[in-house]
């Protein structure tokens, strides 16, 4: 019977292979070792913790056109200004001429029914018209004139005997006497209450333009009341020629 020989070693096995596959395993056994240890750890750390935004809409922005320039017609008027250069100058009078005002006329104050007055030229202070030996004219007379001369001068303002819209005046020391027209020429008389010395005796007081007044009879429309040589008269003339009056108190 034949001897059974143990078998001889595989080259696989020699020490120095055998050596490197128990290297190996043990880096392998290291590796997962250290991977389960770094993942447990990781487990337990709590994970960072986000906050919601709210979400803002996106803004689409559009590209800006340049705007058209303005006409002259669209832009705003610059404000009103003042300036010394803008002022218009006064008009220049030539030397030796009259100033004239360009103030309004002043107001002119006609006489009224009932009223006790005298009646002054304009711009002739101290002079009144007044009645002498009957006849009307113009006298100087003021404070001091005798009382005979102040009492010619006082008259009473009466609605027109020919036309309540005008006037007649009375004599103040003579009453029941009106100035009235005849031919032309102012006289004091007495009424007789015809139609003709009412008519003769009305005046129509007509505002002037230098602040007084003038009287346009009532029986001759186109007259008025005029003064020569001091003496009061009629004649046919323009109103701007009339002699013009104003109201003062009775001397």
């Amino acid at each position: 019977m034949a001897a059974v020989t143990a078998p001889a070693p595989h080259r696989a096995t020699a020490p120095g292979r055998m050596r490197t596959v128990v290297v190996a395993a043990a880096v392998i056994t290291l590796l997962a070792a250290v991977g389960l240890a770094v993942t447990s750890r990781d487990e337990k750390r709590p994970g960072p913790l986000f906050v919601a935004l709210p979400t803002v809409p996106p803004v689409t922005v559009e590209p800006s056109e340049p705007s058209p320039a303005a006409s002259p017609e669209d832009r705003p008027a610059p404000p009103a200004t003042s300036r010394v250069r803008d002022v218009v100058p006064p008009p220049r009078t030539p030397a030796g001429s009259p100033v004239r005002s360009t103030s309004a006329a002043p107001a002119v104050a006609l006489p009224v029914v009932g009223q006790e007055l005298g009646l002054e030229p304009v711009g002739e202070r101290g002079r009144r018209v007044r009645h002498r030996n009957f006849v009307a004219r113009i006298d100087p007379v003021g404070p001091g004139s005798r009382e005979l001369d102040r009492a010619d001068s006082r008259f009473t303002a009466r609605a027109g005997r020919g036309d309540a819209a005008c006037l007649s005046f009375e004599s103040f020391n003579y009453p029941g006497y009106f100035l009235r027209s005849r031919e032309s020429a102012l006289r004091l008389e007495r009424a007789d209450g015809s139609r003709g010395y009412d008519a003769d005796a009305t005046f129509c007081a007509v505002p002037a333009g230098n602040g007084g007044f003038v009287l346009r009879s009532r029986s001759a429309p186109d007259r008025y009341v005029t003064e020569s040589d001091e003496v009061l008269s009629l004649n046919r003339v323009t109103p701007a020629a009339a002699q013009a009056f104003v109201t003062r108190p009775p001397l």
